[in-house]
């Protein structure tokens, strides 16, 4: 079975903006697909909810710290929409760690946006 033309432009979205503000450790990246009241949920260490807002994400992320020995890596699963609405599950991995991506996505002003990122990362031994 074939993509759908929108299900083609969210997995684009999803390379050119999420997968290369990773690959490249630039938040700049992420104003292309992460909507302004984007979300964040995860799980901290000691197994309590942690919800970060788009601003707090992005301070994590300073492209003077790219490292370009990493290899980072994108796996879609999958990604299904209904109308102006979508969801998606990534894998988003280097040599350090391992991400499992849930993502929540709506169609706005003709651009698909990411509004929840639901998340289960894990480190590797190197």
């Amino acid at each position: 079975m074939t993509d759908s033309e929108e299900v083609i432009k969210i997995k684009k979205a999803i390379m050119n903006h999420y997968h290369e503000g990773h690959a490249k450790h630039d938040f700049k990246y992420y104003d292309g697909i992460l909507h302004d009241e984007w979300k964040f949920f995860r799980l901290d260490e000691k197994g309590q909810l942690q919800i970060v807002d788009k601003a707090k994400y992005n301070s994590w992320y300073d492209p003077k710290d790219y490292d370009k020995r990493l290899n980072w890596e994108t796996e879609i699963y999958y990604v299904d929409n209904t109308g102006s609405v979508g969801s998606a599950k990534i894998r988003l991995e280097c040599e350090k760690v391992r991400y499992i991506d849930y993502f929540n996505l709506m169609k706005l002003d003709e651009k698909w946006w990411i509004v929840h990122k639901v998340s289960h990362g894990t480190k590797k031994e190197i």
